[in-house]
């Protein structure tokens, strides 16, 4: 079983930012498939398409926030928090406007329900980092953690 410490180490913690950096490049490169699919199929929302500034311009900045997801200060940890809770909420209020039935395909729901469930699980391990909480293997019966 794995157990939470909290702890004041920056190294400890570091290890976070890498998981979170995963987790938005797994989402980002999962929206940004679900865009190219919807834009080869005819149903993707004609002001975000892979043709439209506005798309290149969402996923420049989402792949740099998983870059910026790594650094240990303070001030990024802030700011990929407060970036990712306006995803969210644009996730929760204003993307389901825009899902009509077309859009309404196995993959679309997929894609929406993977894409916040990995915004939701990168936000959780954002608190944690800035809790300087940090998770550690657990010590097995002969003293060991392999």
């Amino acid at each position: 079983m794995t157990t939470l410490r909290p702890t004041a180490s920056a190294g400890r913690t570091a290890s976070y930012g890498r998981h979170m950096s995963h987790v938005l490049v797994a989402a980002f490169t999962l929206s940004a498939a679900h865009t190219v699919y919807a834009w080869v199929g005819g149903i993707e929302d004609p002001t975000f398409t892979v043709t439209t500034p506005l798309a290149w311009a969402f996923y420049a900045l989402g792949f740099g926030v998983a870059v910026v997801a790594r650094r240990t200060g303070r001030a990024a940890q802030l700011t990929v928090l407060a970036y990712l809770a306006v995803l969210l909420c644009v996730s929760v209020f204003y993307y389901p406007t825009t899902f009509g039935p077309r859009q309404q395909t196995t993959f679309g729901w997929f894609e929406n329900d993977v894409y916040v469930g990995l915004l939701v699980t990168a936000t959780y391990l954002g608190f944690q980092r800035l809790r300087r909480v940090t998770l550690t293997p657990p010590v097995l019966h002969d003293g060991s953690n392999r």
